[in-house]
């Protein structure tokens, strides 16, 4: 099976049901302190916003109206607690930051413009709670008994849903059936990482940072950093969800196989032949493992690393060395691998190391100065590579 059959099945039972076909066991989002709803729309030269939070009726402005609209609703990094875009129209968040804009540094809407700054500087980290894109996360949660292209417009959700407010109102109702249940793993880190960078972007504005100026060397290579871990971090906390590895297994990012020791006696290797040909582990990669089947939950887990892999008799045979774990399957054993999450606390030191090199001003890259060009002795078997006639 692919993983379009597997999805063309979840649709279908959705249209028998016609109840949405879960695709998460757990909650792709966690709840949010302070959400706020907000829609925004242009007519002409002006922008217009639609914006409710909880207790707070649906309310609309123009221009820098809005402003004032969303510090009511605690829009602002004068705030304690971190507000939360939520909104599903993927041009709200450039129209909003069209707005910032207009908004003249050192006034009393700078807060605020800073404030949407920071949502559309987080809105790159997936899985965190700055800002919720409620289609994409309906689309991670849920599939839904229509054509993949019906997904795209709110009210197919609300629809399916039953929620039949199609206001900025309705939109946190959408948002509380997102984060209901136990979130994915992994989720709590990122919304840290939020609340750390909005701690940072409070003490900017007050030391008079400008946040309308372009990135620096140093502060874009962090950011970019900081995005690839979060994806990373975001990748692993799906792979932790028993009905996405579930799916995952017809996209070879989860493997199933059969283990055995070749010399139990002499060596810690463990082969898998595995059920499928398009397994994406390599050699080289640190793998998960446990004892039977994708969606089992409450197995004991082994890690180890992939060593070689090789087709014998058509059949895909990973070879595992390093093996720890109190899971370490037996012969005969019916196992499942999948690539080992990343660790929050080593991706956290990473960075401060990687700060502090971009800090310590001694590379090209820091000082902007391009490197003089230098010779360099050259291996003698270099040299007589490259002599010879191709």
């Amino acid at each position: 099976m692919t993983a379009e059959w597997y999805d063309l099945g979840q649709r279908l039972h959705a249209a028998h049901t016609r109840r949405p076909a879960d695709r998460l066991a757990h909650a792709p989002i966690t709840a949010a302190p302070c959400p706020v709803a907000v829609r925004a729309h242009r007519d002409g030269d002006s922008v217009t916003i639609a914006a409710a939070a909880p207790g707070v009726p649906a309310s609309t402005a123009t221009g820098r109206d809005a402003f004032e609209l969303l510090a009511s609703l605690g829009v602002t990094l004068a705030a304690d607690t971190p507000a939360t875009l939520v909104t599903d129209d993927p041009r709200t968040l450039p129209l909003l930051h069209t707005i910032a804009l207009t908004a003249p540094a050192d006034s009393e809407h700078d807060a605020v413009a800073a404030h949407i700054a920071w949502w559309r500087d987080r809105a790159d980290f997936p899985g965190g709670r700055a800002v919720v894109d409620t289609l994409d996360a309906c689309r991670t949660r849920w599939t839904l008994g229509e054509a993949p292209t019906a997904e795209r417009q709110p009210s197919t959700w609300r629809r399916w849903l039953t929620i039949p407010d199609d206001s900025t109102t309705g939109l946190l109702d959408l948002h509380t059936r997102l984060s209901d249940g136990d979130p994915l793993q992994w989720l709590d880190v990122l919304s840290e990482d939020d609340e750390w960078s909005y701690g940072a972007a409070q003490s900017a504005l007050s030391d008079g940072f400008d946040w309308r100026r372009r990135d620096t060397t140093t502060r874009a290579a962090l950011g970019l950093r900081s995005r690839c871990d979060a994806a990373d971090l975001y990748a692993a906390a799906l792979l932790s969800d028993p009905l996405y590895r579930d799916r995952a297994r017809h996209t070879g990012h989860v493997v199933t196989g059969t283990a055995h020791q070749p010399q139990p006696d002499k060596s810690r290797r463990t082969d898998v032949t595995c059920t499928r040909m398009d397994a994406r582990l390599r050699p080289g990669n640190t793998v998960t493992g446990w004892t039977g089947t994708p969606t089992t939950t409450n197995a004991l887990p082994f890690t180890a690393q992939v060593h070689t892999a090789t087709v014998r008799a058509g059949r895909l045979v990973l070879s595992l060395t390093g093996t720890t774990g109190l899971g370490a399957p037996p012969n005969g054993a019916r196992v499942t691998l999948m690539p080992s999450p990343p660790s929050p606390s080593l991706q956290r030191r990473g960075r401060s190391t990687y700060r502090a090199l971009y800090s310590a001003r001694r590379s090209w890259l820091t000082t902007g100065r391009t490197p003089t060009p230098t010779r360099r002795p050259v291996p003698l078997d270099v040299l007589v590579a490259g002599a010879e006639p191709s």
